[in-house]
Formats: C-alpha cells, structure tokens, sequence
C-alpha cells in the first residue's frame, strides 16, 4: 500500500452468542480489498499484547477463529461492546474496544518492569532485564450507555510493532 492510502478497516458489535468462539468479518469489507485475507492474523490490541488467529474460509465468508477466543477471554469482551479492526494491508490488525461507555479502552495491558541483578557488579553487567508480564484486564465500573465521564481516564498506548514477513506464498492467503 502506498503511504497515502487509507489502512482498510471494519467494526462489529460484539455479542457473546455468535461472536465468543469465532468473528465474522463483514464480506463487504474484504470483497474491496486490493489482496486476499492472509490465513493468519497477527490481532494487536491497544494494551500492547498481540494474539495469532486464524482466519478461516466457510461457505463463503470469512471468520477469526482458532484463537480469537483468546483475544476474547484476555480483554474480558461483554455484550454490546464496539471494536474496530484497521488492517495493515498484509498480515496485522490494529484492534480498538470501545466499552457501553462509548469510549476507548485499553485491555489486556504488557506491564513493562525493569530488573536489575544486584550482585553482578557494573562491569559484568549487560545491561537491566526488562519482564514483559500481562496484566489483567480492568473491570468497567461505569456501565451506563452514554456516560463518557470515564472517557478522561483513558489512555491510548501504541501498540508494539510485529515482526514483518516477507517472504508469503500463495498458499498463505485466501
């Protein structure tokens, strides 16, 4: 894609009963897409964790399926939540959860610590460890439809880039 270009994108509603083991991506999203859907979708949400799903063709429609219950678990979905999926053009999916509130959230946060070893003098030392841990989703207190005095507290955290792969074959998409 050119650098101009606007990265392609779609929203869906969650709903527990059709959406917690698979998604459905809207047809009319990737019929207007200038390459096919890769097999596998790198889901990158904005807490910084990344999940590896599956994409996966069925009578014609394209769904998230072998791990997207995970993504779903991770970032503790409910009922009625808005989410947005840009696509890089290639293989990643920047992934955005607006809670009842109306706002966006950040879930499923990468809890960066450093650590340093005490006992190793300086000249030994390579340098501080940095322990990536996730953390758990906060639970919405606030959830009343309409209400954006949440909206203030939120932070919006770039998420981590995703190794690119260069070198995809035919069989790699649909």
């Amino acid at each position: 894609m050119a650098s101009g270009d606007v990265l392609p994108r779609f929203y869906t509603v969650f709903l527990s009963c059709v959406s917690s083991n698979s998604l459905l991506i809207p047809r009319s999203y990737y019929e207007h897409l200038p390459r096919r859907l890769p097999k596998t979708a790198i889901l990158t949400g904005t807490g910084g964790r990344v999940w590896k799903v599956a994409m996966m063709s069925k009578r014609e429609q394209v769904y998230l399926a072998r791990g997207w219950e995970n993504f779903v678990a991770d970032n503790e979905l409910k009922d009625g939540e808005f989410l947005t999926f840009v696509f890089d053009g290639y293989k990643s999916y920047e992934v955005s959860i607006y809670g009842r509130g109306s706002c966006k959230e950040t879930r499923a946060v990468v809890h960066v610590e450093e650590i340093s070893d005490e006992s190793e003098s300086d000249n030994d030392s390579l340098g501080s460890l940095v322990d990536v841990t996730p953390m758990p989703a906060e639970e919405n207190s606030d959830d009343t439809e309409g209400d954006n005095d949440s909206c203030d507290s939120v932070v919006d955290v770039t998420p981590m880039p995703v190794e690119e792969i260069s070198d995809a074959s035919d069989s790699d998409y649909y």
